[in-house]
């Protein structure tokens, strides 16, 4: 079956953006996984679908480039929610659009203007701060919170000094121990340099790399250092791909309400692709 994409980034997570209104497309792992493999495929962190939804704009379905669906992806859903728009989707407020939209965590509202969006999110919730665990080496401290998927922040002290193999393999510790058996958990390093400036830095699940962005990753981030008395709303966080994403939110106990994440997405290119449905 041939059919048509769009390859679009958010920040630098790139996606491959697939019009499923007509329910046409009935995604497999394997071809999700070649379509997202950088060498043979098209390449990318993951597959997303925008199919019709009840009393919403639309419906999006994504899944990482392993193959597996998740549950959700801050940075996707802004790229959804501007790929919606060029389908035709939306309601025009002056010179923004608004679209709501289904995806696994429920209902979302995205508002869009220029080659930005800004997310409506779920509230994150389930904060434990301070949380040790036993890995190769000695002890990681993590702050542990589930903004819409589970993350485990470490706080560190230079962000720079962090090389690409130190980021590898201690996110991939902390992404596979036991504690987060059997689903794992991302892994994020933060550090507030002495300007007040944030930046990040995400392993991800799923996609088994470290991306040049993380939408849930960023809030997971902004809300934890939050709670550690770091920074105050709205934070701006400095991603590996040199791009600036914005969280808002309201502190509440164990995590935040009213989060908002905002930053720029873009289209890269379009094409057909023949999969094996």
């Amino acid at each position: 079956m041939r059919i048509s994409f769009t390859k679009m980034n958010g920040a630098g997570n790139d996606f491959i953006m697939i019009d499923n209104l007509d329910r046409s497309v009935g995604p497999k792992a394997e071809w999700v996984r070649e379509l997202c493999d950088r060498r043979r495929g098209i390449g990318a962190d993951g597959v997303i679908l925008v199919e019709p939804g009840d009393d919403v704009d639309f419906r999006m379905v994504y899944y990482n480039s392993d193959g597996g669906e998740a549950e959700m992806c801050g940075n996707g859903a802004r790229c959804a929610s501007l790929f919606a728009l060029s389908l035709g989707l939306g309601r025009r407020e002056g010179e923004r659009v608004r679209l709501s939209f289904i995806a696994r965590p429920g209902r979302m509202e995205a508002m869009v203007h220029g080659g930005r969006a800004a997310i409506s999110m779920t509230d994150a919730n389930g904060l434990e701060k301070a949380v040790s665990l036993a890995v190769p080496g000695g002890a990681e401290i993590v702050h542990l919170i589930n903004t819409g998927v589970p993350h485990a922040v470490c706080v560190v002290g230079d962000w720079e000094r962090l090389a690409d193999r130190d980021i590898v393999m201690r996110g991939r510790a902390i992404r596979y121990h036991e504690k987060f058996a059997p689903s794992g958990v991302n892994a994020d390093f933060v550090s507030v340099g002495e300007n007040g400036k944030v930046a990040i830095r995400t392993y991800e699940r799923g996609v088994e790399a470290e991306t040049l962005a993380c939408g849930t990753g960023s809030v997971a981030g902004a809300v934890v250092l939050s709670h550690l008395g770091l920074v105050a709303s709205p934070v701006d966080l400095l991603t590996l791909g040199r791009e600036v994403l914005t969280v808002s939110f309201s502190n509440a106990p164990g995590g935040a309400t009213d989060v908002v994440l905002e930053g720029p997405a873009a289209v890269n290119f379009e094409g057909t692709v023949d999969v094996q449905t």
